[in-house]
């Protein structure tokens, strides 16, 4: 079963970072490009929006421009 839910987390990063736009995250200033980066990585919604500053609402419209899906 562990097995399992580590490959489910590999497969959804993988899909995370197959689908982020780089470019738009690149360009984004230092705190938000890590909240993004942070967020395609580990998949933490939560601590992603805690280091970005923002609302919940803003950091998913932010996900959103960078073609990030919600995992």
């Amino acid at each position: 079963m562990i097995e399992e839910l580590t490959n489910r987390f590999k497969e959804a990063r993988e899909i995370r970072k197959k689908m982020a736009n780089l470019d738009f995250i690149n360009s984004q200033p230092p705190k938000l490009r890590a909240a993004l980066v942070y967020y395609v990585e580990k998949g933490d919604l939560r601590r992603a929006q805690k280091i970005s500053g923002l609302s919940l609402e803003e950091f998913r419209e932010l996900m959103k421009k960078a073609n990030i899906p919600l995992m």
